[in-house]
């Protein structure tokens, strides 16, 4: 038995010291944190799977065509062109297209409807949660807020992303063994070599678009969705346009976006479709993409918050 304990300790003591060697060769090798690593630190977890922006930050990263851009948030976590206090009742919910990830603070959709129409924007927004995760987000937000602070409307900028989100959503034990994940992706680097995560924001499509059935698990969190009691089902509406696919273009082949616009017209949700409107964006020449990596560039934006504000200046 001795013996025994005496060869368990050998190896555990040794496969310690193999880790630790190699987590210190890969610190000196990398040295610093990679722009995709910096950018997972900005997230925090909240309860076991949740992932929220965390508070109080003000940090700036460089895209892949070069370009910098700023996120700053509020205590609550939420994004926010400045830290003056503001009340508002219109919210943007959604992932990273609403919470306009890659986009400077002067570039999103938040920004251009104070700029161009002087409305106050409320993001309750925070990339890859999938459509359970805007929902969670969303319900804790308004449980959070005072009723007579609640949304006069509510504008979600929808995307097929979500048919790949909604795939990976931590269940069971997962649920458990993620928090764990969380930590050594973000801060060993041993672990992010040996088991590194898929890329994160990837919306594009590079190859030919793939038909979800109605059985997918997204139209099954969207009936969902929209049959909570507590959220205002009447005062919300979708946007949605055109993703890039690989050629930099509009991927106006991807046929989710049809089908899906049917089942949220069926649930007798309010659809703003600007499709076309993309497609005459791109022919103008305009950024309607952020270049090598697919989210809405700043002439989306400001097309989502034209909408938008169309929308939202006619309601009785």
């Amino acid at each position: 038995m001795k013996k025994f304990y005496k060869i368990f300790l050998s190896i555990g003591l040794s496969s310690l010291l193999v880790l630790f060697l190699g987590e210190v060769a890969f610190r000196f090798q990398s040295k610093t944190d990679s722009e995709e690593i910096r950018y997972k630190k900005i997230h925090c977890l909240s309860g076991l799977s949740e992932i929220r922006l965390c508070p109080n930050v003000n940090d700036r990263f460089t895209r892949k065509d070069g370009k910098t851009w700023d996120i700053q948030t509020n205590a609550l976590g939420e994004r926010i062109l400045s830290t003056k206090e503001i009340t508002t009742d219109l919210w943007l919910i959604g992932d990273s297209m609403a919470m306009g990830y890659g986009l400077p603070s002067k570039e999103t959709p938040a920004h251009y409807l104070k700029g161009k129409y002087n409305l106050e924007t409320r993001v309750i927004a925070v990339d890859a949660i999938g459509t359970n995760g805007i929902l969670k987000l969303l319900k804790e937000t308004l449980a959070s807020t005072k009723n007579e602070d609640h949304p006069k409307q509510i504008y979600w900028i929808w995307n097929p992303s979500d048919f790949i989100d909604d795939t990976v959503e931590k269940t069971g034990i997962k649920r458990f063994v993620y928090p764990i994940h969380y930590l050594l992706s973000r801060y060993s680097f041993l672990y992010r070599r040996l088991l590194p995560s898929p890329p994160t924001n990837v919306y594009t499509s590079y190859g030919d678009p793939i038909l979800y059935s109605k059985n997918h698990v997204t139209y099954k969190n969207l009936r969902k969705f929209f049959a909570d009691p507590s959220i205002p089902r009447g005062n919300i509406s979708v946007l949605f346009s055109w993703g890039m696919s690989r050629m930099g273009t509009p991927d106006t082949r991807d046929p989710n976006y049809e089908i899906a616009k049917d089942f949220f017209l069926e649930l007798g949700v309010k659809v703003i479709d600007l499709r076309n409107k993309t497609e005459g964006l791109y022919k103008e020449q305009k950024q309607v993409y952020i270049p090598n990596d697919g989210h809405p560039g700043p002439a989306l934006a400001e097309l989502f918050a034209d909408a938008i504000s169309m929308h939202f200046l006619n309601l009785p």
